[in-house]
C-alpha cells in the first residue's frame, strides 16, 4: 500500500505519460529537424565548392552559429503549456475533479507525479535531440560539441521554469482556458505593465515621446531575457570585404541567470503546491478559483487599461486643438478614475458570474482603488521620481548622443560631462519649454533626441519639441535654453568628428562625385553627368579629391556645412532654395588602419548586438553658394567648368517647370545612386535617364 506520505505513484505516472505522449513525440520530430536534420543538410558541401569553405568557416565555426540560432525559450514555454494543462486537465472538469481526488492517492503525489511526468515528456525529446545532434556533429568533424550541451542545459531550465508558471497559472483558475491565459499573462506581466506605462509616458510626460524606443527586456521576463543574456555565442568577424573570417569568438553566457529561474522555478512550485493543497473542489469552472487574486486582477485589470485608454483619449484631444501641459493631464485623469470604475466593476461580474456587484462594500472597494490611482496620475504629473528631470551621473555613462539635423555621438569624458550639463540648463526652464507649441502655435519646429547608454546596457532616451530660435516672437529665456545646444553641435571640430567621423584628419578619400546638370532642351528633359577623372591613375585622382577634401574643411571651419538648426522644413523655404544647390555632392573617407566609428549606428544600435567593422564611411552633404572655398576647389579641379553648371533648388524650378518635374520630388542624390545601373552615353537617344531611373 502507498505511503501517505509519498510524493510519486507509479500507476499515476504511467496514466499521464499515456495522456501527454504524442506531445512529446511531435516535439521530439520538431527537434530532430531543427538540429541534426537542418545541420547536416546546411554543411552537405562542406568539403566540396561551398561558400562557407571559401570564407575560411570551419566546422566548429558552423557548430557554434548553428546553435547559437536554435530557439529556446520559445520552444519551452509552448510545449509547458501544452503538456501541464493535458496533465493537469482533471482539475477544470467537475466529475473528473471529484472522481480523482476521491482516489486513495494524496494530493501531494497528484502533485508531484504531474510535475514529474510534465518534465519527463517535455525534456526527454530534448535530451534525446541532443544525443543525436552530438553523434551528427562528431561525424562531420566537429569540434567544441559542448555547445550543444549548454544549448540542452538552457533549455531544460526553461522548461522548468515555464512549466512552474503553467502549473501556478493552472492553480489560480477554474477554466482551463482561463488558465492559458493566465499562463501567458504571468510570462509577459512585467513587460506589458512596462509598455502601459511607457505609452502613457509617451503620450503625456514632457520628453518621454520616444518612451515605447526604450523598452529593454529585464529578468522579470525570461521568455525574453533568456536568449540575450543566456544562450551559446558566436561571432564570425569578416574582413572589410567580406571575403575571409579573420577572427572567431564563442562563449557559452548567463550560468548565473540559469541558476536563478532554476531556483526561481523550484520557490513557484513550492507556492503552487500549497495553492493546489487548499483548493476547493467547487471552484471547478471559476473564473479565479483562489480569493486573493481576485482583486488583484480587478485592481490590475482596472488601473492599467484605464491608464493607457485615458492617456490616448487626452492624446486624441491634442490631436483636435491645441492643449497645455495641465490640460492634457488634466483630461487623462478624469478619464482614467471614469473609465476605472467601470472596468472594475466589469471585472467583478466576470468574477462573480453575475451582474448584482453594484453594492456598499464594492462601491467603497472601488473609491479605495479610485484614490490610489488618482495618487499614482498625480505623482506622474508632479513627476516624484523625477523621470523628467533625469540627467545619467557622469560615472554610469558610456556615450551620450544627439539627434537633429545630424547624429552626434560623444564618447570622450570631457564631451559627455559638457553635454550633460547643457542638458541639465535645459530641464531648467521646463515650465517654459513644455508648453512651447500652445504658447508660439504659429512658429514652426521640430523635435531632438537625446540618448545615454549606460555602463549597465540600459539606454535612456528623451525626446522634446523645440521651435525656431531665430523666430522674433520667442522668449529671451527660450533662447537661452536652447541656444546652447545648437552652439555645442555646430562647433566645427565636433562637426569634423561626428559628421565626417573619427578618421576626418587621417584619412584618404577613396571616391568623390560632383553632379552637374545637362540640358536636353529637344527633348524637354536633362540628366546628369559626373567627371569621373578616368584618364587619371588612382593616385592622381586621390590627390585631387584629398584637395578638395581640404578646401571643404575650411567651409565647416567657416560655419557653412552641416549647420543645425531648431527650425522647421518650411523656415525660409524660399529664401534657402535660393542658395541651396541643386547639385549633389558626396565622398567616402577612408582609413585601412584605423575603424571607423558610425555615431548614426551607435546611437540607434543598429549592429544589433553584432560586431560591425568599417574602415570607410559615405559622405553627403548639401553644399550652397555660400561655400565658395568648396565650390572653387570643385571648378579648379575639374569637377565642372562653367558658373552655368551651378545651379540652385531656385533656379532648378524655374528653368525646369515646363518639362513637367517637381524640384522637391526628384532627390538628385537618389538619382545620384541610381547612376551606376544606367550609363547615358546618348542622350539624344530612345532611353529617357530620368524616366529609367524613376520606373
Amino acid at each position: 500500500m502507498q505511503s501517505k506520505t509519498s510524493f510519486f505513484n507509479m500507476a499515476l505516472f504511467k496514466k499521464n505519460i499515456s495522456r501527454t505522449w504524442i506531445a512529446g513525440l511531435l516535439y521530439f520530430v520538431l527537434l530532430l529537424l531543427m538540429l541534426p536534420v537542418y545541420f547536416v543538410i546546411s554543411t552537405a558541401n562542406i568539403n566540396g565548392d561551398d561558400w562557407y569553405s571559401r570564407l575560411g568557416y570551419t566546422m566548429e565555426m558552423r557548430l557554434f552559429e548553428h546553435m547559437s540560432t536554435m530557439p529556446t525559450t520559445f520552444i519551452a514555454i509552448i510545449i509547458s503549456i501544452i503538456v501541464t494543462g493535458i496533465t493537469f486537465w482533471y482539475l477544470f472538469n467537475r466529475r473528473d475533479s471529484y472522481m480523482m481526488h476521491s482516489f486513495p492517492v494524496t494530493r501531494r503525489s497528484l502533485f508531484f507525479t504531474g510535475i514529474l511526468s510534465s518534465l519527463t515528456v517535455s525534456l526527454v525529446p530534448v535530451i534525446l535531440a541532443s544525443v543525436i545532434m552530438t553523434i551528427a556533429a562528431a561525424a562531420r568533424g566537429c569540434d567544441g560539441l559542448s555547445c550543444i550541451w549548454y544549448w540542452a542545459l538552457i533549455v531544460a531550465v526553461s522548461t522548468l521554469l515555464f512549466t512552474a508558471v503553467a502549473i501556478f497559472s493552472l492553480m489560480i483558475s477554474g477554466q482551463i482556458v482561463t488558465g492559458i491565459i493566465f499562463y501567458f499573462i504571468f510570462n509577459f506581466l512585467y513587460l506589458m505593465m512596462d509598455i502601459a506605462f511607457r505609452l502613457t509616458a509617451s503620450i503625456l510626460m514632457w520628453g518621454l515621446s520616444e518612451a515605447m524606443n526604450g523598452i529593454q527586456y529585464r529578468i522579470w521576463t525570461p521568455v525574453l531575457y533568456i536568449p540575450n543574456n543566456a544562450k551559446v555565442f558566436s561571432d564570425v568577424v569578416m574582413d572589410d570585404n567580406y571575403e575571409r573570417v579573420i577572427e572567431f569568438k564563442h562563449s557559452f553566457t548567463g550560468g548565473h541567470v540559469l541558476a536563478i529561474y532554476a531556483a526561481a522555478a523550484l520557490v513557484i512550485i513550492i507556492v503552487s503546491y500549497q495553492l493546489y493543497r487548499f483548493k476547493k473542489l467547487e471552484t471547478v469552472l471559476d473564473f479565479i478559483a483562489v480569493p486573493f487574486m481576485k482583486p488583484v486582477f480587478s485592481v490590475g485589470m482596472s488601473f492599467f487599461i484605464s491608464m493607457v485608454a485615458g492617456a490616448f483619449i487626452s492624446g486624441m484631444v491634442e490631436a483636435l486643438t491645441s492643449l497645455t501641459y495641465d490640460m492634457k493631464y488634466g483630461i487623462a485623469i478624469v478619464s482614467a478614475l471614469i473609465l476605472g470604475a467601470i472596468i472594475y466593476f466589469a471585472t467583478q461580474m466576470l468574477i462573480e458570474k453575475t451582474l448584482r456587484v453594484f453594492c456598499a462594500k464594492k462601491a467603497f472597494a472601488c473609491a479605495v482603488y479610485s484614490l490610489a490611482a488618482l495618487g499614482v496620475l498625480l505623482c506622474m504629473r508632479l513627476d516624484v521620481l523625477g523621470i523628467e528631470n533625469r540627467v545619467p551621473a557622469l560615472k554610469d555613462i558610456q556615450w551620450a548622443g544627439i539627434d537633429n539635423n545630424y547624429t552626434m555621438v560623444f564618447t570622450d569624458e570631457m564631451d559627455i560631462e559638457a553635454f550633460r550639463q547643457i542638458h541639465q540648463n535645459f530641464l531648467t526652464d521646463k515650465k517654459e519649454l513644455r508648453n512651447i507649441n500652445y504658447n508660439y502655435p504659429d512658429v514652426d519646429g521640430k523635435t531632438f533626441s537625446i540618448r545615454y547608454k549606460l555602463k549597465n546596457g540600459d539606454i535612456i532616451i528623451r525626446s522634446y519639441p523645440v521651435i525656431n530660435t531665430e523666430a522674433s516672437v520667442v522668449s529671451s529665456e527660450y533662447v537661452a535654453a536652447t541656444q546652447p545646444i545648437l552652439d555645442f553641435v555646430n562647433n566645427p571640430g565636433r562637426i569634423k568628428e561626428h559628421i565626417i567621423g573619427n578618421i576626418w584628419n587621417d584619412c584618404e578619400i577613396k571616391s568623390m562625385d560632383f553632379a552637374t546638370l545637362v540640358d536636353v532642351p529637344e527633348n524637354n528633359d536633362y540628366y546628369f553627368e559626373y567627371n569621373e577623372f578616368d584618364e587619371l591613375s588612382t593616385k592622381e585622382r586621390k590627390a585631387k579629391y584629398k584637395r578638395v577634401y581640404e578646401a571643404f574643411l575650411k567651409d565647416i571651419e567657416a560655419g557653412k556645412v552641416f549647420q543645425q538648426d531648431f527650425a522647421g522644413y518650411d523656415y525660409k523655404y524660399d529664401e534657402n532654395n535660393k542658395v541651396r544647390l541643386y547639385n549633389s555632392f558626396d565622398f567616402i573617407v577612408r582609413n585601412p588602419d584605423v575603424v571607423y566609428f558610425s555615431d548614426s549606428e551607435t546611437f540607434y544600435d543598429n549592429a544589433y548586438g553584432g560586431q560591425t567593422i568599417m574602415h570607410e564611411q559615405s559622405i553627403y552633404a548639401e553644399l550652397t553658394v555660400d561655400c565658395t572655398n568648396t565650390l572653387k576647389a570643385l571648378k579648379a579641379e575639374g569637377f565642372y567648368t562653367d558658373e552655368d553648371d551651378i545651379i540652385t533648388y531656385d533656379e532648378f524650378s524655374k528653368k525646369y517647370e515646363n518639362y513637367g518635374y517637381d524640384s522637391e520630388a526628384i532627390d538628385p542624390e537618389a538619382i545620384d545612386a541610381e547612376r551606376a545601373e544606367y550609363i547615358f552615353e546618348d542622350p539624344d537617344g530612345d532611353l529617357d535617364p530620368l524616366e529609367a531611373i524613376m520606373n
